[in-house]
């Protein structure tokens, strides 16, 4: 483990073992960002099955709020394995941008990225509402068309093992149990035309995401 650490380290991986726990903090609102929050769906418009879901729009980064509290062997264990699984596909994608996000959520976007042409990337970042971008457990991938059809399944086809929780794409959304159509929200960007937004577990994934899965 000590090895396995220490590699991770060397490429790149945010290692915390330094510090007893991570001080939780709350992210203040965004009067810029009123009109996004995250995402369930909470009902279906009568006479058809569109269900009532909210959309989230990529906003850059303007604050990294601290994680929240955890085990540092958890943090410890989460930042090796994760960090050297994604590096065993590619270790130069551009992360610059995702900010303090959970180390297995840094090697999902690694991972979506070396195998779709390395996207623009959005991480942290602040929401008015409910979101995991602030806690660190979201990405939005800016791409368009086709590209954003194979990221989303290629996430998909992988969800146990990048822990992905669910995909937004193109006014649908997926946790898993197929795709469901979302309200119009009114342009591109609230209705994921223009990115694939992939929230993520609160927990690492145990085991090794399948490039061969993704086509």
């Amino acid at each position: 483990m000590r090895n396995s650490v220490a590699a991770a380290a060397a490429a790149g991986g945010v290692l915390a073992a330094a510090l007893p726990t991570l001080a939780a903090s709350t992210a203040p609102a965004s009067e810029a960002a009123a009109d996004s929050m995250l995402v369930r769906p909470v009902a279906a418009v009568p006479g058809g099955d569109v269900r009532m879901l909210t959309s989230i729009v990529p906003v850059a980064a303007t604050y990294e709020p601290e994680p929240l509290e955890v085990d540092i062997a958890d943090l410890v264990k989460a930042t090796g394995l994760a960090e050297l699984r994604a590096a065993a596909f590619c270790d130069d994608a551009d992360l610059d941008d995702l900010g303090r996000v959970k180390p297995w959520v840094r090697a999902g976007a690694r991972f979506l990225s070396c195998l779709h042409d390395e996207p623009e990337l959005i991480g942290v970042a602040q929401r008015s509402r409910d979101s995991d971008h602030p806690r660190g457990l979201a990405i939005d991938l800016m791409v368009r068309g086709e590209r954003g059809d194979r990221i989303a399944e290629c996430a998909l086809s992988n969800q146990e093992e990048l822990g992905v929780d669910y995909v937004i794409w193109e006014q649908r959304y997926n946790d898993g149990d197929g795709w469901e159509r979302m309200s119009d929200r009114g342009d591109d960007t609230e209705n994921h035309f223009d990115h694939v937004h992939v929230s993520f577990d609160g927990d690492a994934p145990e085991s090794t995401p399948h490039p061969e899965r993704c086509g």
